[in-house]
């Protein structure tokens, strides 16, 4: 396993290579060649640049931007945010009118799995608009996401707070954690086509007995190496002794990852040079507010129809069972039976042996009785398969939505619900034989109601 020292300086380097250099050797880091992405907006032409840095890598921007704020609090994996940074990629209408994101990073825990998924939605995003990162702070595998955005910003930053501090994310295996993290950041590297040294700068970072200084170059690149050029302020991690556990806001700044801001969001643009910082009040909250009531809605449809497939297999019981005593008194009632037969008196007439008046008025009457009967027996037969397709047809609509198998809780109750549902079903044969027998009975009785069964 490596050590949790030798862990962290992965991520130091890789926050500092998100704006620096290709490894050209083992000793040193220099500057590479990575054209910015640039997107055209209406306000002004694309030059604002960081007035402190003259690293030709830095994106240019608009003279104006309208910026929107999304937070990004917690543990890493909340399908909120996900979803939020989609609404910005795919431009709805509530983000159209920003050209600018700032994402605020205060961000623990989480998995690399996660952390992967972030990362591409933040490179996505820089090819719509600028993204600048605002510290806060970032620790566990999500402490690599701020290297992706063009630019970083600490706001009064300390000597003393840590505030990026890289960790393995909690999907990592103890037993072979060295070559998951080996491979988790080698895929998240991959991930940034607009820098490749990355993977070279990975390489050396996790040999345990090289020590790395991050400074800022003349032409205000960040820039590393195993050692520093005599005269530059510099920061020294190392997987070593004398190695520090994180980095301070202060320490990013020496070494070039990020942009000192004195003051709060509002300053970032003289920060970065631009003319005019429009905060679009309320978009990046409306955008969260909205998905988060959407989900609430998903939520309670799901427990709903829950609730109602419950209520249905209720139901569908207590009309079988309703249904099979109203069979009962059914056959009970029917005129063909035995002890029915006396009633039915005959005489002889001009036509010879028939029914007496008396008889025939006994039969429509008893007729009159038992097609009542059975037809509560057919109805209640029709309302119970009606309950039990509808239970079916809950069990489906909960099989086809995502939150039935993403929460065990959510699958443990949908499974409890189609057990019931199939032993309804398992009945359906049975029904459907008690259900033509009564409708076979109204049918008989009609068509012989004015003929009792004596006379046939």
């Amino acid at each position: 396993m490596i050590k949790p020292i030798a862990i962290n300086l992965l991520a130091f380097v890789l926050c500092v290579q998100s704006q620096t250099s290709n490894a050209q050797s083992p000793t040193t880091v220099p500057p590479a060649t990575v054209p910015p992405a640039e997107v055209v907006a209406p306000d002004g032409p694309m030059e604002a640049v960081p007035p402190t840095s003259k690293c030709p890598r830095d994106r240019k921007l608009s003279t104006t931007l309208r910026y929107a704020i999304l937070p990004l609090i917690g543990e890493i994996g909340d399908a909120t945010i996900t979803e939020a940074l989609e609404v910005f990629i795919k431009g709805s209408p509530a983000s159209r009118r920003v050209n600018a994101l700032v994402i605020q990073f205060d961000i623990t825990g989480g998995t690399q799995a996660d952390t992967a998924i972030l990362v591409d939605q933040i490179i996505r995003i820089r090819k719509i608009m600028p993204v600048i990162g605002v510290f806060g702070s970032a620790r566990g595998p999500g402490a690599v996401l701020p290297v992706f955005c063009d630019y970083l910003m600490v706001l009064n930053p300390s000597a003393d707070e840590i505030v990026m501090d890289w960790a393995p994310g909690t999907d990592l295996l103890e037993a072979n954690i060295s070559d998951q993290i080996r491979t988790n950041l080698s895929l998240i590297t991959s991930r940034a086509s607009d820098r490749p040294y990355l993977k070279s700068v990975l390489k050396g970072l996790l040999d345990p007995t090289v020590d790395l200084f991050l400074w800022r170059g003349s032409d205000g690149c960040p820039e590393a190496g195993e050692s520093a050029p005599s005269g530059v302020e510099s920061v020294q991690l190392s997987s070593g002794k004398d190695s520090v556990t994180g980095m301070t806001g202060a320490q990013m700044v020496t070494a070039g990852i990020a942009c000192n801001v004195t003051g709060g969001l509002d300053q970032i643009g003289a920060a970065l040079g631009v003319k005019s910082w429009q905060v679009q009040v309320g978009v990046g909250e409306k955008i969260v507010q909205e998905i988060q009531t959407s989900k609430r809605k998903d939520l309670d449809k799901w427990h709903f129809t829950l609730k109602d497939g419950f209520t249905a297999i209720k139901t569908a019981r207590n009309l079988t069972g309703a249904m099979i005593e109203a069979e009962e008194i059914a056959r009970e009632a029917d005129p063909r039976r035995q002890q029915f037969q006396g009633s039915y008196s005959r005489s002889w007439g001009r036509r010879g042996w028939g029914s007496s008046s008396g008889g025939t008025f006994s039969w429509r009457k008893n007729s009159d009785t038992a097609i009542d009967a059975w037809n509560l027996v057919l109805q209640l037969y029709r309302q119970a398969s009606d309950a039990t397709s509808y239970a079916k047809k809950m069990v489906s609509e909960l099989q086809a939505n995502p939150l039935t198998m993403t929460n065990s809780d959510y699958k443990s109750d949908f499974n409890a619900l189609k057990a019931e549902v199939d032993a309804l079903m398992s009945q359906s044969g049975m029904l459907t034989v008690k259900g033509q027998n009564a409708e076979n009975a109204v049918q008989w009785l009609r068509a012989n109601y004015n003929q009792p069964v004596g006379s046939q």
